[in-house]
């Protein structure tokens, strides 16, 4: 029996025909470079997320807030790099910094002055007492739980579903979690990110939903082995959700009854929300901050820290 098809459906998929073909005309380099990529690179990227369909955009350069593309075309760069691009691409000074430090030297494994100065600033930005340097973000909340770990002698960690926070194993639970995979609302299940991490990772690892203190009050309370909570003040996983009024204080003060660190994963929001960022903006103070791309300038860099003790 012959069925009548939905004009809306049909609509739908004549209009993304039109686009691909568009897309497809305007990016012929793209797709050359797509092809080649596939032979030395998953999917044809360097990062999974930057994959797409039919095949993704590949960018040549970028100035201020446009990027320009191999094929020629210009975009206003809405992405940002993820946000943290707030000076926007090749600032001069930006490029004449990297310029005096590469001419300098690049890769002392010593300490250099620049990196006490990165210190002292961070330091009175973020209102902490001691800084560590690191290589990227992952490597700053991988060192960051340890740490809290290793102060409260308890090992399972509290994250906030739909968080990311690097892609060591410890975080990579409930990062993208599907509808019938997540679990109740208020109650998420520890969900792996994908295969090949280890099953054991899971039992020290805990989700709380983000913006509900009642949640993550009966989390804790029913979880005395939970001794570090990590967070985005500001979610950007998930496009940006910002805490309820009270949410942040209210995480605060059920971390400090259950003797639980608190970390905020400041990579995107680190300088950007603010000079302190959104420690300073919001006025909660964390027991670790953890920072990145905010501070880079494009560059690759982490840095975590807290108080002395």
């Amino acid at each position: 029996m012959a069925t009548q098809a939905d004009p809306m459906i049909e609509r739908a998929q004549e209009v993304q025909r039109q686009e691909v073909e568009r897309y497809e005309k305007r990016t012929p380099r793209s797709r050359a470079l797509y092809d080649r990529a596939e032979g030395s690179m998953p999917f044809g990227v360097s990062s999974s997320f930057q994959a797409g369909d039919p095949y993704p955009i590949y960018l040549a350069s970028g100035k201020g807030s446009e990027v320009r593309d191999v094929d020629g075309n210009t975009y206003i760069d809405y992405h940002n790099g993820f946000g943290t691009m707030v000076v926007g691409h090749a600032h001069p000074k930006v490029a004449e910094a990297i310029e005096k430090a590469a001419r300098s030297g690049t890769h002392f494994a010593a300490t250099t002055q620049t990196g006490v100065e990165s210190a002292e600033e961070i330091k009175r930005r973020f209102g902490i007492d001691k800084v560590r340097f690191t290589n990227s973000g992952t490597e700053a909340t991988m060192d960051a739980i340890r740490l809290a770990r290793a102060a409260t002698g308890r090992e399972t960690l509290l994250k906030v579903e739909g968080s990311y926070h690097g892609h060591h194993d410890a975080v990579m639970y409930s990062v993208v979690p599907t509808m019938d995979s997540g679990g109740p609302e208020e109650r998420p299940w520890t969900v792996p990110f994908s295969r090949g991490i280890p099953e054991d990772t899971a039992k020290h690892t805990k989700i709380v939903p983000f913006n509900d203190v009642d949640a993550l009050a009966t989390i804790l309370s029913e979880n005395p082995g939970i001794g570090t909570m990590i967070m985005e003040p500001v979610m950007m996983n998930i496009g940006i959700v910002m805490p309820q009024e009270g949410y942040l204080q209210g995480v605060r003060e059920l971390c400090d009854k259950h003797g639980v660190v608190l970390i905020f994963d400041e990579v995107k929001t680190g300088v950007t929300i603010a000079p302190g960022g959104a420690t300073e903006y919001f006025g909660v103070r964390p027991d670790l901050v953890c920072l990145a791309k905010a501070i880079g300038g494009g560059t690759p860099v982490g840095a975590f820290g807290g108080r002395a003790d």
